[in-house]
């Protein structure tokens, strides 16, 4: 299964913008400036695309359950962000209304139901079927390594690389994740490197290494606000 879109998915879904517009309201702290004159450090070429972006603060663990991460992250695989909020939603009624402790506890014919594929549904009943009901029956993935955590989560049928980059950069917090296989993200460093890939147009995106993450997030931002495309 492909899985790509992640600035539909997750980066401009409601909660994820507010993680990143939460400057509007508070002082940044000095690491998240330091962050953003690092990579503008390491990719001098493309440091004014970088400094018209918004400075996008430090990343953190979010309180959604993790179980509940997956089922929102494989709801909206390939659908424009409007679909998948509006999908995402009838599931958790669904699941509300059937007296779950979480989505991930529905069957197939209640997702069917709810607009997922036959494909996405299977996916996650066997996840929920995996873990059961306890809902931090996956909590130990916080304490895993980027490379650990891709290791586990590839044990699921249906999620691969791409679902757990999402999962330890937006639910767990790791600031050295790249999705490299992230649609937008390649449109984006595409637009930046243009026709010609000079040696000193490239995004290299080992080069933003400790914090390939802010790499991703500035880059997705710079395509949403029109700073390239």
């Amino acid at each position: 299964m492909q899985e790509t879109r992640l600035a539909d998915l997750i980066l401009w879904s409601s909660q994820s913008r507010e993680i990143l517009q939460r400057q509007d309201s508070v002082t940044l702290p000095a690491m998240s400036i330091k962050i953003k004159h690092y990579l503008q450090a390491q990719y001098p070429m493309h440091a004014g695309v970088l400094g018209k972006v918004a400075t996008i603060p430090r990343l953190r663990r979010r309180d959604m359950a993790l179980p509940e991460a997956v089922v929102r992250i494989v709801t909206g695989q390939m659908l424009s962000s409007k679909a998948a909020h509006a999908i995402y939603q009838r599931v958790r009624e669904k699941a509300s209304d059937l007296g779950l402790e979480g989505s991930w506890r529905l069957d197939v014919e209640s997702l069917r139901g709810c607009g997922l594929s036959g494909s996405k549904a299977r996916t996650i009943c066997e996840f929920g079927a995996r873990i059961g009901a306890d809902s931090s029956a996956v909590d130990h993935w916080y304490s895993l390594s980027a490379e650990d955590l891709a290791e586990e989560i590839r044990r699921h049928k249906g999620m691969g690389d791409w679902t757990a980059s999402i999962i330890a950069l937006f639910y767990v917090g790791h600031e050295d994740v790249f999705p490299y296989a992230d649609g937008s993200i390649r449109r984006a460093i595409g637009l930046l490197e243009g026709t010609r890939r000079t040696k000193k147009l490239r995004v290299d995106p080992d080069l933003a290494a400790p914090y390939r993450s802010y790499l991703a997030l500035y880059l997705w931002r710079a395509l949403d606000t029109g700073v390239i495309g």
